[in-house]
């Protein structure tokens, strides 16, 4: 049967299952609780074959008076009463649980699913199959890709009481969050004929974050300090008046506030104080959902924003997806650090071009209020898209370019800017 086909007529039966079951609202359990199966026996066809064989075999032992008819009644009856107990009870107090609920990875890292399989029941299971299905961000070695998500048969085998722990290695190769969207089981009878199916009846939890693989960005220095600030940089021109570095010999200029008194009577000459120079150096990132290459311009921002990390220079992102709540749209707020870097990246690996994207009128007024408090602008969109954007004339724009094995920063003309009318 063809993949996809065999996917459509397990959800419709399964579909059929979660019919009967009423009552009950679907919802999610962690590793400390355990809901049960949905459970269907197939074996009508074969139970109904059986039913006439014995029809008949009962029937002809009477007419004929054959005791070895009479035996093999017995025999059959008692066969298809152990295939049906096996199938009733097999599946019984089997549980499942993940180890690890949640793991984060970056695209192309190797991950692990850990299940746990508890056995409770007496009797063995020797044909189980049990199938997990992901979405696409996630593929399972020795899976199958499939139209909407990638899946991963595998048989097993257990023993009565036991508990066996099984794991499932996969490779992030997409960009995003992966959910466990399909996990079931079919387990064969031992007697050779019919099978159980089974469903968890919630939602197992279990999800992966994959973060974008960083892409290094050239054009990186053509970032420069605009603005006095907090940022320590040695070719700045402003000078943090609080952090006096040392002193130095008085030079004609130097103001009368900025002579250093004590150092002065000490050395018997007029000494000036030497300031720490800084500047503002923070960083808006602009991302435009609807922009070509995006994954590579992703790829570049988390670039980024780990070497604003690693810098201390502050962060911010905006995204012109809508959302419910105030504010509308999808905002990371200024910060810097590794916390500010851990938000980042996970808002760049929940990023989906489907969502609804907010008007790009209300979005340029929007972007025109965050960027006031940024002298540098990063977008991830189109150089048209910028040009028609309403920045502040005190904001320097530059956009990110996939250019086939790398990302560039190209930067936006202050005389190119122009306000958006309507």
């Amino acid at each position: 049967m063809d993949p996809n086909q065999y996917d459509l007529y397990l959800k419709t039966r399964f579909q059929r299952i979660k019919d009967r079951v009423r009552g009950k609202k679907s919802r999610q359990y962690t590793n400390g609780e355990w809901s049960g199966w949905e459970q269907q026996i197939e074996n009508e066809r074969m139970h109904r074959m059986m039913n006439a064989v014995l029809f008949l075999l009962l029937s002809a032992s009477i007419f004929l008076g054959s005791t070895p008819m009479i035996f093999l009644f017995f025999a059959i009856l008692a066969y298809m009463w152990g295939n049906f107990f096996y199938l009733s009870y097999v599946a019984k107090s089997l549980e499942i649980r993940i180890i690890e609920e949640r793991l984060k990875l970056f695209t192309e890292d190797k991950g692990m699913l850990r299940l746990r399989i508890t056995h409770n029941s007496i009797l063995p299971i020797f044909f189980g199959k049990l199938r997990v299905g992901t979405d696409k961000s996630l593929l399972f070695q020795h899976g199958v890709e499939l139209i909407h998500i990638n899946q991963l048969h595998f048989p097993f085998q257990q023993v009565g009481r036991s508990q066996w722990e099984v794991e499932l290695p996969f490779t992030a190769v997409k960009r995003g969050v992966a959910k466990l969207r399909l996990f079931d089981m079919e387990i064969d009878s031992f007697f050779g004929w019919g099978k159980v199916y089974l469903q968890t009846r919630d939602k197992m939890k279990f999800e992966v974050i994959v973060y974008p693989r960083s892409e290094q960005v050239m054009g990186l220095e053509k970032i420069l300090p605009k603005k006095q600030g907090e940022q320590p940089s040695r070719s700045s021109l402003f000078e943090e008046k609080s952090k006096v570095l040392g002193t130095r010999e008085y030079v004609n200029g130097d103001s009368f506030g900025q002579i250093h008194w004590k150092a002065t009577a000490r050395m018997a000459s007029l000494q000036s104080k030497v300031y720490e120079r800084t500047s503002q150096l923070s960083w808006l990132f602009i991302i435009d959902i609807s922009t070509s290459s995006l994954e590579e311009k992703l790829r570049g921002v988390a670039f980024l924003v780990q070497y604003a990390t690693k810098h201390n220079i502050t962060i911010s992102i905006l995204v012109n997806i809508k959302k419910f709540g105030s504010p509308s749209y999808i905002v990371l707020n200024a910060g810097e650090g590794k916390q500010q870097l851990h938000a980042a990246l996970m808002l760049l690996a929940r990023i989906q071009v489907e969502n609804v994207m907010i008007p790009n009128s209300m979005f340029a007024q929007v972007l025109h209020q965050h960027a006031q408090a940024y002298p540098y602008v990063i977008a991830c969109a189109e150089q048209v898209t910028i040009e028609k954007w309403n920045l502040p004339q005190s904001t320097e724009a530059f956009a990110l370019e996939g250019i086939g094995e790398g990302v560039k920063m190209v930067r936006i003309p202050f005389q190119a800017k122009r306000k958006v009318v309507g």
